[in-house]
Formats: structure tokens, C-alpha cells, sequence
């Protein structure tokens, strides 16, 4: 009697384990969940992003989970990220490519499972993704090509940094500035070169180019870690103020250079709009909504002129 008491009262929790348990999976299949990847977590840019990205799940009611990988040249990591984010079953993956050909067999096989798939920030080489949300980063790089062109009043020789060669909204950037800056007869760009967006490595580049170019007029540095690298290098060597400088998105570091005069203006986007507008428009193909190959998220060069403006002042803090 005993024996059969035990094993009617473990059926009965077996029972009531698996209805527990079968009802948690039921929710959790309702639930529509967005896997964002971002290319990392190093620099307010990126920590901005993920503000974007988590406000608009909280405002839309769905789950979302961000990550980045230990740094933005670990291809590999970003690889597993994806897998990861198919084993837990995300319904899209909007994602910030480390490179524009590696990621594409791990992304095309998300998309054949049926996940949806987007990018952000940089550009996939596939046809399986929904839409592109960034900045046009061909027009942002003309933009920061004239700023630098006026701010050396069109005569000079020119050096670009750029952080990651492999990722092609980040060449956008510097061959766009390039061809504007091209387009002055009195201006030369000398090297265009990338420093994997390392910091250090940024610095020594830029130490090197203005050792072999004593005459040379300026910088166009194109992202955060960039920027800051060059108007670190300019200063240490007594050359700001001396060598025109235009960076590439807003931190706490590039708006304190921008005010020290070290760095003469940059071209920032909107990386909360861009993480905000990511979530959104993955939930939106999830509902079967159509929408537009490429979703431009905007850039303002940010200058002395008009940094205090309130519209620029919302892009630079948005948590205000």
C-alpha cells in the first residue's frame, strides 16, 4: 500500500512539473522576443544603442535581449552571438555586423529557420535581410569630407583613420570624405589607413603620418575610438590647434575635445533612434509589415557653433 502511495503521489508531481513547465513554455513562445548585436559595449555610442533598443521593447511590449562582443574585431564571438540567439528561439535578430562577408552564413542560416533578420549600423552582404537601419554613412563621411575642406579654408594635405576596413559603412565613411575633399583643387588626400578600432594603435598611426608629413593640414578620423585616438596624438605632440581635425560620433571624450579646440567638429549620428528604430522595425517584418530596403537613422556636424543648440543637445544626451 505504502509503494503504491509513493508512486501515485510522484505521478501526481510529475503532473504537475510538466503542466508547470508546459505552460511557461506556452508564454514563452507568445512572447515575441528580438535578439539585438551590437558590435560591442566599449563607448557611449554603443551603450546608447542599447538605450534605444531596450526603450522601444519596453514601449512595444516585447522582449529584447542585447549583446556585443568583447571587442569589434572578434568576428568568432559575434558568430556564436547569432547561433545563441537562434538555440533561444528569437523570432528576428537585428544585428551590427563585425564584417560584411563573415557574418553572412550564420545570418542567411538564421533567415532560412524563418527568424527574421536586420541590420544596423553596418551592412550585410546578403539579400535575406528585411532592411538596413544606419546612418547613410556615404553622405555622413561628404559631410565631415566639407567640414574638414572649410575648416582649412580648401588648401592642405589630408590623413584619414578609419577603424575597421573590413565593415563597409565604415569605408563609406572615409571615401566619401575623400571624394569631397578631392573635389578641392588645393587638397590631397595622402593615406587612408585603419586601425581596427584600437585606440592605440589610432595614436601610433597618427604620430606616424605627421612624422612623415610635416606639412600635412589635417585628420578625418571616422568613429569614436578614432577620434579620440587622433586628438589624443595631436595633443600630446603640441599639434592641436596647429593640424585641423574632424572626428566621428558623439562621447563624453569627443564633446570634451570638441570644447578644448583639439578637435574642430564632428559628424554624429543618432544611436538611440538607430537601437530604438532597429527594435521597432524588426517587430513591424515580424507583424509582416513591408517597409523600405534602408532606413536612415540622420547625422548633424556637431561644431563650437552649435553644440548648445537644443536639437543637438537631445542627439548628444538623450538620457536628459
Amino acid at each position: 500500500m505504502k509503494k503504491v502511495l509513493l508512486i501515485l503521489l510522484m505521478v501526481a508531481i510529475a503532473s504537475n512539473v510538466a503542466i508547470f513547465a508546459g505552460g511557461g513554455q506556452e508564454e514563452a513562445d507568445d512572447e515575441v522576443y528580438v535578439a539585438v548585436l551590437m558590435k560591442s559595449f566599449v563607448g557611449d555610442f554603443w551603450k546608447t544603442v542599447e538605450a534605444g533598443a531596450y526603450a522601444a521593447g519596453e514601449e512595444l511590449g516585447v522582449r529584447v535581449t542585447v549583446d556585443g562582443a568583447d571587442t569589434e574585431t572578434n568576428i568568432e564571438q559575434q558568430i556564436q552571438q547569432v547561433e545563441n540567439a537562434m538555440q533561444r528561439r528569437a523570432d528576428a535578430i537585428a544585428i551590427a555586423v563585425l564584417d560584411t562577408e563573415a557574418l553572412v552564413p550564420v545570418m542567411d542560416s538564421a533567415a532560412e529557420r524563418g527568424i527574421v533578420t536586420l541590420t544596423f549600423n553596418g551592412l550585410l552582404n546578403t539579400d535575406t535581410t528585411v532592411t538596413h537601419v544606419a546612418t547613410d554613412n556615404w553622405a555622413a563621411g561628404e559631410m565631415a569630407g566639407e567640414a574638414l575642406a572649410q575648416l582649412l579654408g580648401g588648401e592642405g594635405k589630408v590623413a584619414i583613420i578609419g577603424a575597421a576596413e573590413g565593415v563597409k559603412n565604415n569605408r563609406d565613411r572615409s571615401d566619401g570624405a575623400a571624394e569631397v575633399i578631392e573635389s578641392y583643387p588645393g587638397m590631397d588626400v595622402i593615406s587612408i589607413q585603419y586601425a581596427e578600432n584600437d585606440l592605440n594603435k589610432t595614436i601610433s598611426i597618427a604620430n606616424d603620418i605627421m612624422s612623415a608629413n610635416p606639412d600635412l593640414a589635417g585628420f578625418f578620423s571616422n568613429n569614436e575610438t578614432t577620434t579620440v585616438g587622433v586628438a589624443t596624438a595631436l595633443k600630446e605632440r603640441g599639434m592641436d590647434g596647429q593640424i585641423g581635425h574632424i572626428g566621428f560620433d558623439a562621447s563624453e571624450q569627443t564633446i570634451a575635445q570638441l570644447y578644448d579646440g583639439v578637435t574642430g567638429g564632428f559628424v554624429t549620428q543618432d544611436p538611440f533612434n538607430m537601437g530604438y528604430l532597429a527594435v521597432v522595425k524588426a517587430v513591424d517584418a515580424i507583424n509582416g509589415e513591408s517597409m523600405e530596403a534602408i532606413i536612415d537613422t540622420g547625422a548633424q556636424l556637431v561644431t563650437l557653433e552649435n553644440v548648445e543648440d537644443p536639437a543637438i543637445q537631445k542627439i548628444l544626451y538623450p538620457f536628459d
